[in-house]
């Protein structure tokens, strides 16, 4: 029942998120750039744009194009299309479930599933989901990757999967590459069947989508490359990276430790013990090495956390794919620690509140969104804040806002208050409960099973 009311609030409590706007304009600008046959720098116009602009396409990724193009030539409205893109939202976080619930259970691991859900319900999923916002999506398509190369799928299905997990962002490619080989090698360990003709479809799928995503750039930017973002100013200086990094770990406004507790803490559980085992250390490393890159990529980026908005946003896509596939290399040597620990009741009882306590304050900012524009607000009360992109000043509102403001995580908790935010807190919290007891009840009742064959 609480699963079921969460749905049924990402359905109907639809939200509109921050640049959507500007991408449906600039939808209708590619539309008419195709009519008119006007394929080279169409719409460009080489000056930044309060918004960050130099072309009225827009800059984002070919992938948040595409189910609007595809919205707007079936007649759909601007509003109608927002709704679309919000349910698509809503519609991709279910595909990654099930996906993921199939492919763990095909690997004997179908207990982990009920971890799985219980860390996306209690993270900035919970948000995200009912958004216009292109990360949902994203992450789905990256965990339909991980899955099917962990699932050994047919050629054409894992490089149809690499070429759409290679929409998802341009500099996306090495790291799609390495979700994509980690799973293969998962895959060869159990199947023990050659992956080359995945690893060949894969490559082809990769390269398919670089030609789409130069193509659009050319017809944006007269480039092959995203002009918009290789702008110096977008690019964070080097000496300031390390603080930016540790950032996207730890920053009270900003870090996934805080925003997404219980998926750094699981994952951390399962890369860690593994570094000690010959046999497992490649697989954790290149997993941990994957992390690292993706960290010093967000760092390099001036705006790391894709504000304005809630929590690490550009951090969220690769969550679940990195957690799906550290589950399947790892989930049988962590069962017996995770019996251990919720095998006596009041242990269990005090991780279920822990997490249930890590999950309100998504619960209320759901019910409280304009706590992020009051949040963002404060920037008005710091001059540096008024400094261009990529300027000292900038930089400077940077760290006050990732280090020094009231925990927006505190302030969200204010949509509790709400008849409706107690409502969906009982109900998350049901939900939440019930994955952990699931999970317990599948490692105390077969732990044969559970830590059983290892991949």
């Amino acid at each position: 029942m609480g699963c079921a009311w969460v749905l049924a609030v990402w359905v109907t409590h639809r939200v509109v998120g921050g640049d959507t706007p500007w991408l449906v304009d600039g939808t209708d600008q590619l539309v008419r750039c195709l009519a008119a046959g006007n394929l080279v720098k169409c719409g460009y116009t080489g000056q930044l744009t309060a918004t960050g602009q130099t072309t009225a396409i827009g800059p984002y990724p070919l992938l948040q194009y595409i189910p609007d193009l595809i919205a707007r030539s079936l007649g759909a409205t601007h509003h109608s299309r927002y709704a679309i893109l919000a349910l698509l939202s809503t519609a991709a976080v279910i595909a990654a479930v099930v996906v993921s619930a199939r492919v763990l259970a095909r690997l004997g691991l179908g207990i982990w599933s009920w971890a799985f859900v219980a860390v996306l319900l209690s993270g900035p999923v919970l948000v995200y989901a009912n958004t216009t916002w292109g990360e949902m999506l994203a992450a789905a398509l990256l965990v339909f990757l991980a899955a099917a190369a962990l699932a050994h799928a047919a050629p054409l299905l894992f490089g149809t999967a690499a070429f759409a997990a290679c929409l998802t962002k341009e500099t996306s490619y090495p790291f799609v590459a390495a979700i994509a080989l980690v799973g293969l090698v998962l895959a060869r360990r159990t199947t023990a069947r050659p992956i080359r003709p995945q690893v060949v479809a894969g490559a082809a799928g990769m390269v398919l989508a670089f030609a789409c995503a130069s193509a659009f750039n050319i017809l944006r930017f007269g480039a092959i490359q995203n002009t918009n973002y290789l702008r110096s100013e977008f690019t964070t200086p080097l000496a300031r990276i390390p603080e930016t990094a540790i950032g996207l770990y730890v920053a009270p406004n900003g870090g996934i430790l805080i925003f997404w507790a219980s998926a750094t803490v699981l994952f951390a559980a399962l890369l860690v013990p593994p570094l000690a085992r010959m046999r497992d250390r490649p697989i954790s490393l290149t997993l941990a090495l994957i992390v690292a890159g993706l960290t010093v990529s967000l760092a390099s980026w001036y705006s790391p956390f894709g504000w304005i908005a809630w929590g690490p946003r550009l951090t969220l896509p690769w969550v679940l794919a990195l957690l799906l596939l550290a589950l399947a290399a790892f989930g049988r040597d962590l069962a017996a620690p995770a019996r251990r620990l919720l095998a006596p009741a009041w242990r269990f009882g005090l991780v279920a509140l822990a997490v249930v306590a890590m999950t309100l304050p998504h619960v209320g900012y759901l019910w409280r969104p304009e706590t992020k524009d009051e949040f963002f607000a404060l920037s008005r009360d710091n001059p540096d804040c008024d400094d261009p992109a990529g300027s000292r000043g900038y930089y400077a509102c940077l760290h006050e806002t990732m280090w020094s403001r009231r925990p927006i995580v505190n302030t969200a908790l204010q949509g509790l208050g709400k008849p409706s935010g107690t409502v969906t807190a009982i109900a998350v919290a049901a939900a939440l409960i019930g994955c952990l007891a699931l999970l317990r009840r599948g490692l105390l009742r077969d732990p044969a099973h559970a830590v059983g064959g290892r991949i």
